[in-house]
């Protein structure tokens, strides 16, 4: 007999969060609140930055290649016209975003301006959908300091017996303090990550010169056909 394992997040640190998600459907298309909580004063789009992909090692903002597309820079903007030059000295190199992730320069960044207004208060670490795709019975999810960021790929490759250097091992997917007071999220789809926080993190946020971030609300779409100011 085949034996099946239900998916669940009761008893789990993920309970909370994945209990006050939007369910998908509720709104036309796919929006900031099946991702992040509702209840913040502030939510913001992170951008992961761009990487030319012939090797040079340069990187590009959202708004420099919107600006060098021609497309405006706004909160539902989608990557696909960003991607290639039409003409000009880069029509040739192809610009790559990591999806699931931040590139490290954000990552780091964020996580600074998080601690704050965080403290040394602990904050969790969650992995949801890794943990189910490679066999773990439950979420993993990993209570550390901030300074703990960058070791959950590694925490969440041995939980699942893989290598820590495992390319589809990305994230973590959810963070937030002890206290709630922010929730992080890097979908392993998307090309952003979207935190809920307060007014007083939201500022530090945008002000912080290694992070582009744009205001959303829990309304604001992720999806693909949202672009509609880019998709003419």
């Amino acid at each position: 007999m085949t034996e099946t394992h239900t998916w669940s997040y009761d008893g789990t640190e993920l309970a909370w969060l994945q209990a006050a998600l939007e369910r998908p459907g509720q709104r036309e298309g796919h929006v900031v609140g099946e991702l992040v909580p509702g209840g913040f004063d502030a939510y913001l789009r992170v951008f992961h930055r761009f990487d030319a992909s012939d090797g040079s090692g340069r990187t590009r903002s959202w708004r420099e290649r919107a600006e060098a597309a021609g497309r405006p820079f706004h909160a539902e903007m989608s990557h696909g016209p960003l991607l290639q030059d039409a003409d000009g000295p880069d029509a040739d190199v192809r610009w790559l975003a990591d999806s699931g992730q931040p590139d490290v320069g954000t990552r780091r960044a964020l996580a600074r301006c998080l601690g704050r207004v965080t403290g040394e208060q602990p904050v969790l670490f969650a992995y949801d959908l890794a943990a189910l795709l490679w066999g773990a019975p439950e979420p993993l999810v990993r209570r550390s300091s901030l300074a703990g960021l960058d070791s959950s790929r590694p925490f969440v490759a041995a939980e699942v017996g893989l290598d820590a250097e495992y390319e589809e091992i990305t994230g973590p997917e959810f963070w937030w303090p002890e206290d709630r007071s922010w929730v992080v999220t890097s979908d392993y789809d998307l090309l952003s990550t979207y935190v809920g926080c307060s007014a007083e993190a939201a500022a530090l946020i945008l002000a912080d010169d290694g992070i582009e971030a744009l205001p959303v609300t829990p309304g604001t779409r992720v999806d693909l056909a949202a672009d509609d100011a880019n998709s003419r």
